[in-house]
C-alpha cells in the first residue's frame, strides 16, 4: 500500500495493474489520522460552497442518529458537488436532503434482495442497529457508507457496489477515506478512479479536484 501521498493537485501517482491488485484486500487499516485540513491541502474547496450550511440538529433528528464531526466539516467546506467528477457527498442541505432521502430509501430498496440472497448482504441497513448509512454516491452506482456502530466519530467506511454486491471495509472515517483514495494511498474494488495509459499499460489517478454544483 502506498504510504506517500501527493501534496498538490498536479500530482498523478501511477502504478501497474499488478500493484493495484496487490493493494486491494478485504479490510484496510491506516494508522495516521487524517483531518479536514489535510483534505483541503490536497483538494482546494470552493470559495463559496453550495448547500453547505443548515440545521444539523434537524438532520440528525430525521435520521435518529448523530453524525460524525468530520462529515459536517466536509459538507461545510465543500458543499454540494463532485470530487474528480465521480464522487458526490450527500449534502443534507439545499432543495433536497440527499443524506436523509438516501437513508429512508435504503432498507426498503434492499429488503427483497436480502431476503432472497442473505449471503450477499453481510451488513444490516439503516435504520437497523449498526446498519450501513450512505454518505456519498459514486458515478458508477457504488455507494460510500458508514457502518454506524458505536459513537458517530468512530464510524468507519464501507465501499459498496450494489450492482456486484461487493463490499470493502476500511477502518477510517469519511474525510480520511476521501483523502487517501484521492491521493492513491488506498484503492477499492467497488470502483476505480484510475485511467489507463494505453501506451505504457500503467494506470494513473486523475488530479484531485472538486467541482461544486450550480446554485
Amino acid at each position: 500500500m502506498p504510504t506517500n501521498a501527493p501534496t498538490s493537485q498536479n500530482s498523478r501517482p501511477t502504478r501497474s495493474k499488478g500493484q493495484r491488485r496487490n493493494a486491494q484486500r478485504e479490510l484496510h487499516t491506516l494508522s495516521a489520522m487524517t483531518t479536514i485540513d489535510d483534505l483541503i491541502r490536497l483538494v482546494q474547496p470552493p470559495a463559496n460552497p453550495v448547500h453547505a450550511n443548515g440545521d444539523w440538529a434537524a438532520v440528525e433528528a430525521a435520521l435518529g442518529l448523530g453524525l460524525p464531526a468530520d462529515f459536517k466539516d466536509l459538507i461545510e467546506r465543500y458543499g454540494s458537488g463532485l470530487f474528480v467528477d465521480f464522487i458526490a457527498p450527500l449534502t443534507p442541505f439545499g432543495g433536497r436532503n440527499l443524506l436523509v432521502e438516501s437513508a429512508r430509501q435504503l432498507l426498503d430498496g434492499e429488503r427483497s434482495f436480502r431476503r432472497s440472497n442473505p449471503d450477499k448482504c453481510p451488513y444490516p441497513f439503516h435504520p437497523e442497529p449498526g446498519g450501513l448509512l450512505p454518505w456519498a454516491g459514486v458515478d458508477n452506482g457504488a455507494r460510500l457508507c458508514w457502518l454506524t456502530e458505536g459513537e458517530p466519530d468512530s464510524w468507519t467506511v464501507v465501499a459498496w457496489n450494489p450492482r456486484s454486491w461487493y463490499y470493502e471495509a476500511y477502518e477510517v472515517g469519511a474525510v480520511e477515506f476521501l483523502h487517501d483514495l484521492l491521493s492513491g494511498r488506498i484503492t477499492t474494488a467497488a470502483f476505480s478512479l484510475e485511467e489507463e495509459d494505453e501506451e505504457e499499460g500503467d494506470e494513473s489517478l486523475p488530479a484531485p479536484t472538486f467541482e461544486p454544483t450550480w446554485q
